[in-house]
């Protein structure tokens, strides 16, 4: 099982696609380097990193990108049909297999569920989701694929008390702490991708598999 170290940040974090001089070097990378349904295209890298603090936990891609889409504009809309980046994790993993996915296009539209698998899954509404954050390199709301494409960044803070009102339950981590989780990342119209960070062994592509998430260790 692939493990991650989310470290806490030693002070406010931006939500910026810089690394260097800022908080954000105190992260680990995330490589999203797995492609287990690959066919054909490039395999365009991917790299996240993850802070947290007292308050939420904080997130940020940087995705080489040379077809670079979105078309989704509405919260909770289709955004994997985008270039789309996902953060799906299960904040009580003792307590069952039921998880939050974060999932967000180059724009900034973003779409929020909790569930225990693809069926049935409920989304976060619009007062809720307020509490959540997300910047991007892309101007938005929609983008079109370009000539001049080669990568975009995201960076997103998704609120402690945001997490604990929408999944009815306490998302408070502490040192010592392990989520089970999964970073993905799908590449829009032209190169599809379907990269994810923990390697899922299945036949077709289905990101809703807990039983193959990682590990988050809070420190």
């Amino acid at each position: 099982m692939r493990c991650y170290t989310v470290k806490k940040a030693s002070g406010p974090v931006p939500l910026i696609g810089d690394v260097e001089g800022t908080v954000w070097q105190q992260a680990e990378v995330v490589g999203v380097d797995n492609w287990p349904w690959y066919k054909s295209g490039d395999k365009q890298a991917t790299e996240a990193r993850v802070l947290w603090d007292d308050d939420a936990v904080y997130v940020q891609f940087h995705c080489q990108d040379k077809h670079i889409y979105a078309g989704q504009t509405e919260l909770n809309d289709n955004v994997y049909k985008d270039s789309c980046v996902e953060f799906f994790a299960n904040s009580s993993p003792d307590e069952g297999q039921e998880y939050f996915n974060f999932e967000a296009n180059c724009c900034g539209t973003f779409h929020v569920g909790f569930g225990s698998g693809r069926h049935g899954r409920r989304l976060i509404d619009a007062d809720v989701a307020k509490g959540i954050e997300v910047v991007t390199s892309v101007p938005g709301p929609t983008k079109d694929e370009s000539p001049d494409d080669d990568g975009w960044w995201l960076a997103a803070k998704l609120p402690l008390r945001t997490l604990s009102e929408f999944t009815a339950r306490p998302v408070c981590p502490h040192a010592g702490d392990r989520w089970r989780a999964n970073f993905y990342r799908i590449g829009g119209k032209t190169d599809v991708q379907h990269a994810c960070w923990s390697r899922i062994d299945l036949p077709t592509a289905d990101y809703h598999s807990p039983d193959f998430f990682g590990e988050l260790l809070f420190a």
